[in-house]
């Protein structure tokens, strides 16, 4: 069986009683605040979502989005010529 060998246990029977509901208030404790921290983050999460989203929305449109002839891209002009590809 395990033993915590770094403290003494009290063997008072009232003491110990009163250590364990301390200890149980103390796991309870840490346990909501984390539940809450949680929630506090989905809320963040949240607003975050809405708000970029909303910003998205009223962002510019590219106007050739809709024209099935434009290809979308990057390109880089590639000269071929002496004078280029002398450094």
């Amino acid at each position: 069986m395990f033993q915590w060998h770094w403290f003494n246990r009290s063997q008072h029977p009232l003491l110990r009683v009163l250590l364990t509901a301390l200890g149980i208030v103390l796991v309870a404790g840490i346990l909501v605040l984390g539940f809450f921290a949680l929630i506090a983050f989905a809320f963040v999460g949240v607003v975050v979502a809405v708000v970029r989203a909303l910003t998205r929305s009223h962002a510019p449109a590219a106007s050739c989005v809709n024209d099935p002839s434009v290809i979308e891209g990057e390109y880089v002009i590639v000269r071929n010529d002496p004078a280029a590809l002398k450094h």
